[in-house]
């Protein structure tokens, strides 16, 4: 975990410290007190965090939206050692479920980590169009428990920037769940005939659906949340399939 990475660009990253973390997670759920950036959609507010989870793993999409106060759509990881991982999830509300990812996917991604500031320094941020690389300090507002890295959605073609809502992912560092007997939807990957168990085509009468788990959960490690230890519990890919 704490080895050096290579990101696609190219580069060797060193490896993390004790207060560290190589793997940032992407949690489906809200923190305590946690409330939506207004752009994003009634469906996914109104969904439970396993509901979120699920629809990551079958679409192969992870989405993002603004944070508060940027304009500029981003997915939001938290870096968080075990130790730290154990303190989001048992101490400030964090629920176990999410996307793990590692940083140097995300620096691939021209991802980052945001800066924590003053307020007066938070407004030269927005100023400069760069709202989404920073968090302000406020009184009633502190986030300094969570350590945010965030990717924005969009890439430079040709001096043109072009915005898109989603990464395509078909496997994740590891799944993060909070009941070990929790397993998403299985997927529709094919058709077979109920009669001769054949391969068919959808319309054919005798054809009844083949499925099978999602491919990022059967690609991916599953952190599982141990609530009595106050730990994860980690299992390689395909052990939970």
């Amino acid at each position: 975990m704490g080895g050096a990475k290579k990101d696609d660009k190219g580069f060797v990253l060193q490896g993390a410290g004790p207060a560290q973390s190589d793997t940032l997670v992407h949690f489906t759920s809200r923190g305590e007190n946690a409330s939506f950036t207004p752009k994003v959609p009634e469906k996914f507010r109104q969904m439970t965090a396993q509901e979120r989870l699920d629809s990551i793993l079958g679409s192969g999409q992870l989405y993002g939206y603004p944070p508060f106060g940027a304009q500029q759509a981003c997915v939001c990881f938290s870096e968080s050692p075990q130790d730290h991982l154990a303190h989001l999830i048992a101490d400030r509300g964090f629920g176990p479920w999410g996307v793990v990812v590692t940083r140097a996917g995300v620096l691939s991604h021209d991802g980052g980590a945001v800066a924590y500031v003053t307020d007066d320094v938070y407004k030269r941020f927005v100023g400069a169009g760069l709202g989404h690389w920073a968090v302000p300090i406020r009184e009633n507002s502190q986030w300094m428990h969570e350590r945010e890295w965030r990717a924005p959605l969009c890439e430079d073609i040709d001096g043109k920037i072009k915005q898109y809502n989603c990464f395509s992912m078909t496997r994740a560092h590891a799944i993060l769940i909070g009941d070990p007997n929790w397993r998403p939807t299985p997927i529709t990957t094919g058709f077979r005939n109920g009669y001769t168990g054949e391969q068919a085509y959808p319309n054919d009468p005798a054809a009844i659906p083949v499925t099978e788990l999602p491919e990022m959960w059967r690609e991916s490690d599953v952190w599982v949340w141990n609530r009595e230890a106050r730990s994860i519990d980690k299992y390689p890919a395909g052990v939970l399939a």
